[in-house]
């Protein structure tokens, strides 16, 4: 059997193969599943080796039979069975049975399909040189598996090929060729692989335009690659993710957050357009508002900022549930609408609903926003009355309102009576207590922590260390001042809702002699629209100005 596949030589007689195949699995000095024991991997792929020794000399003798009892007996002992062990039993058959494969294109076909996917190189190699009629799913199926192999160049002298046999490649074997081409940077082949596809007719397939732009970015050529990403008449989530690595492949960071952006805004937009239509439909066919279908409506709008046309979807549902009130009541809080949160609790409590736990953190983040201590602790009461304090997600809403308000003693109660303690309750008494300035309590919490075994993550560091320079401990932080660290330190605050120790990070981060970057800058405009500090924010304003930043698509 022509093979490429690495095998030792046959050394065993045909007449003692059935001997040979107990022999290697019963036999006391060979003993098959101690290689398997993780003690013994690096005797595994000797092991595989041998396996496949012994399955292609079966197969070579024409013993289908003894070679199909060696693979149950393999798979019996728990022995590794690969694609390559299949490979060898499906191609001794054909070989025994030559003439009606031979017979049969389709078959053929698709046996070498099957070994491309399997990446049984040799195999498909050898059905493929054999094929008398070639056609254009074998091409595709070699070309694809020369490209995996890392073997561009054969990729592309295949493509070659294939159109010297008459047959056209698609757009399932363009993609592979330019991936081809890019790894072995072979670029004049890759622009006239463009070319080729221009002509067929491609230029509004999606997959072969994204191959381009992956094409062009990885051979250096990003103004090609931008040229015909911003000429797809569609971008899907590959268009963009080779559009962004072409950037970072580059050095071009400015390019990749922009694209970034620009993805985030046109997503954004293309699931509104869905998401209206989808409820067009439902008015259109006259479809009743029941609790799924308002459900998902109101998340949508929600979830996009419509909290409006939630509210009138809301309003002409006629059985709401608990799940809906939730819903608008999340929307409301997303959006910063305090007011309309406490508002939409009362209604619920008019018409008879009793909070979740679901309702109650949504109360508790805005009692928490607000610094509303006197709604926290009814909040807190109707918790302990109904036996959803035990729940931790209410019982960390609760900590935080506590540790807004400046109660820390009353937090650390609730902390301590807790039952179930998971990580987001560990790192609210944290941030509690590092937005308190109290930074020895933080240290004993997070030392706490970690012999109650609950691993720290970047929530619970960046609280702890907060807390230590918030006390002017840097030294004890143990944190080398950079630029990364200290752009961590604002974000961090500012997404935690803490807008002016943000900003008194940004500008002890100057003070030290750190220019901010784009990413510190962004998180400090976001705090000063928290705490709704204008002085600071002309004074941000001003220092954008001087430093050449006004030309950024995110600060406008």
């Amino acid at each position: 059997m022509a093979s490429l596949l690495h095998t030792l030589p046959n050394s065993l007689p045909p007449h003692s193969k059935s001997r040979a195949v107990r022999k290697f699995f019963h036999a006391p000095a060979a003993p098959l599943l101690g290689l398997l024991h993780h003690e013994n991997a690096d005797a595994a792929p000797t092991l595989r080796k041998s396996l496949l020794h012994q399955m292609s000399s079966l197969c070579k003798d024409g013993l289908i039979g003894e070679a199909f009892d060696f693979l149950c007996d393999m798979e019996t002992e728990g022995a590794p069975v690969g694609p390559e062990i299949y490979g060898e039993m499906l191609q001794a058959c054909v070989y025994q049975e030559g003439d009606i494969f031979h017979r049969n294109e389709y078959l053929e076909t698709k046996l070498v399909i099957f070994y491309a996917k399997c990446r049984v190189s040799a195999a498909a190699l050898d059905l493929f040189q054999r094929q008398r009629r070639r056609n254009v799913f074998s091409w595709a199926a070699m070309i694809g598996l020369l490209c995996r192999e890392g073997l561009g160049e054969k990729a592309v002298v295949g493509f070659c090929e294939m159109m010297t046999d008459g047959f056209l490649p698609d757009n399932f074997v363009i993609p592979n060729a330019l991936k081809a081409c890019s790894s072995a940077q072979l670029i004049g082949c890759g622009t006239g692989i463009h070319g080729y596809a221009l002509k067929m007719g491609y230029r509004g397939c999606v997959f072969v335009q994204s191959s381009l732009v992956d094409f062009y970015g990885k051979s250096g050529i990003v103004e090609d690659a931008r040229k015909i990403f911003d000429q797809m008449p569609e971008k899907n989530a590959v268009a963009w993710n080779s559009m962004l690595v072409s950037y970072v492949h580059n050095g071009l960071d400015w390019g990749a957050m922009k694209a970034f952006y620009d993805m985030r805004t046109e997503t954004n937009l293309r699931a509104l357009d869905e998401g209206r239509q989808s409820h067009a439909v439902a008015v259109l066919f006259g479809l009743e508002l029941d609790s799924i279908l308002s459900s998902s409506l109101i998340n949508f709008y929600c979830k996009v900022g419509l909290t409006d046309d939630a509210e009138l979807v809301f309003s002409r549902t006629l059985e709401k549930d608990t799940v809906i009130w939730n819903l608008l009541i999340s929307g409301y809080l997303q959006d910063g609408e305090v007011d309309k949160v406490l508002r939409t609790c009362r209604r619920m409590v008019m018409e008879d609903l009793r909070f979740d736990s679901v309702t109650l953190s949504s109360i508790l983040s805005a009692c928490a926003g607000t610094e509303n201590l006197k709604l926290g602790i009814e909040g807190h009461g109707y918790c302990i009355r109904n036996g959803l304090d035990t729940d931790s997600t209410v019982a960390s809403g609760i900590i935080d309102v506590y540790a807004k308000c400046r109660k820390i003693e009353l937090a650390r109660q609730v902390f301590d009576m807790a039952a179930n303690r998971d990580l987001i309750m560990w790192n609210t008494q944290l941030s509690a207590y590092a937005n308190c300035g109290l930074s020895g309590e933080a240290l004993k919490l997070f030392y706490q922590m970690q012999l109650e075994s609950i691993a720290p993550n970047v929530i619970s560091w960046n609280s702890v260390i907060l807390g230590l320079l918030r006390s002017n401990q840097m030294q004890s932080a143990e944190v080398q001042p950079n630029l990364v660290t200290w752009t961590t330190l604002i974000s961090g605050s500012a997404q935690k809702g803490c807008g002016s120790e943000a900003i008194e990070l940004f500008i002890r981060m100057q003070a030290a002699g750190f220019r901010p970057n784009i990413v510190s800058i962004l998180a400090v405009i976001s705090a000063c629209t928290e705490v709704a500090s204008l002085p600071y924010g002309k004074a941000i304003y001003g220092y954008i100005t001087r430093q050449g930043f006004c030309s950024s698509p995110f600060l406008l």
